[in-house]
């Protein structure tokens, strides 16, 4: 996998998922999104086949004619365990994404706290994040994705 150095602002921009836990079909997993403007992270639970759902969405919104497309983990609403999600809008013809990332601030049990912002990207990288992020689920513990790798390296393979 090699890096789009060629985006406008690859090096500012990039979500990352983090393998934190997992028992059996549940998975924590920490979700880090940064802007040129913000930087937040939080970590959420999953199951297995959600996380797969949502890798398979992403990759398949590359080769669609779709403007949006809307992915969460977790419940936003209720008492629940923080919950995340993306917006993903197109841009233009060239391939360039909008992707608004809701974060979730677990500082309070009202869950009022939100990180809500722009995290730009390109319709390429985020067809590879969808295939990486299915393999997430049989991953280790301690691996992680992203959009855009960092230190070129392969981030799948990366190790905390």
């Amino acid at each position: 996998m090699t890096s789009n150095s060629s985006h406008r602002g690859t090096d500012m921009n990039n979500i990352i998922f983090k393998k934190v836990w997992q028992d059996a079909d549940i998975i924590n997993i920490k979700i880090s999104a940064v802007s040129k403007f913000a930087t937040a992270y939080q970590t959420c639970y999953i199951q297995v086949p959600a996380l797969i759902d949502a890798g398979e969405k992403l990759a398949k919104y590359t080769n669609t004619d779709d403007l949006n497309l809307y992915i969460e983990f977790g419940h936003k609403d209720g008492k629940y365990t923080p919950a995340f999600s993306m917006n993903i809008s197109k841009v233009d013809a060239l391939g360039h994404l909008n992707i608004e990332v809701d974060i979730e601030i677990a500082d309070n049990n009202e869950r009022n706290h939100r990180c809500w912002y722009f995290v730009t990207a390109e319709l390429g990288a985020l067809g590879i994040l969808g295939e990486q992020l299915k393999n997430i689920a049989t991953a280790d513990v301690g691996e992680e994705c992203s959009l855009y790798e960092r230190n070129n390296e392969s981030v799948l393979v990366e190790k905390f």
